[in-house]
């Protein structure tokens, strides 16, 4: 028998999670298509993983589970398709969009992290602009567990006998709290 792959059960777990306390809850599930047939079929990609709504918000999110300390900005981990759609589904009334970073052997630490604040510190990072206000090491080509700390809002969660249940509410009453005192989540300008 196969084991499941990490990230899968992440977006599982979450997925329940959201069902115990009856969000909406839609994962947008990969088409895989054989090494063999690539070539001959083309299908659209998938936007980002799932939509979570609560009855106030909706969230278009794009998960990722690492067992790294970082999460990679290369084009096969965080794809540029991906970052355009959160961002066109951010610009929505209602709608907020970002990553949920998940990094499983630090504690199983997760955060959410809007799609303004990832997109600028991605420019800060690759293109190495020293005039920033982050307090944590700013890496070139990835976002690490401590920036997420920063930018981001931590997603509570506990490890119940073998799987993990995730604090959707919480996350999601911090969110509509700080849009509500300013519109976004705090941001990081340069000066």
């Amino acid at each position: 028998m196969a084991t499941k792959n990490a990230g899968k059960e992440f977006e599982e777990q979450l997925e329940e999670s959201a069902k115990k306390l009856n969000l909406f809850f839609l994962r947008i599930k990969d088409v895989h298509i054989p090494v063999e047939l690539r070539n001959r079929i083309r299908l659209s990609q998938n936007k980002y993983d799932c939509l979570l709504y609560n009855g106030e918000v909706l969230f278009a999110l794009e998960l990722k589970s690492t067992a790294s300390k970082s999460v990679s900005f290369d084009e096969k981990i965080i794809k540029q398709h991906q970052i355009d759609n959160l961002l066109v589904a951010d610009g929505f009334k209602g709608v907020k969009a970002g990553f949920i970073f998940n990094f499983r052997d630090y504690e199983n630490k997760t955060y959410f992290v809007p799609i303004k604040e990832f997109i600028k510190y991605k420019d800060i990072a690759e293109n190495q602009i020293k005039e920033h206000t982050y307090k944590s090491k700013v890496n070139k080509s990835s976002i690490s567990l401590d920036i997420c700390n920063e930018i981001g809002i931590e997603i509570n969660n506990y490890k119940k006998k073998v799987k993990y249940h995730y604090h959707l509410n919480d996350f999601i009453v911090e969110v509509i709290k700080l849009k509500q005192e300013g519109g976004g989540l705090i941001s990081h300008e340069t000066e």
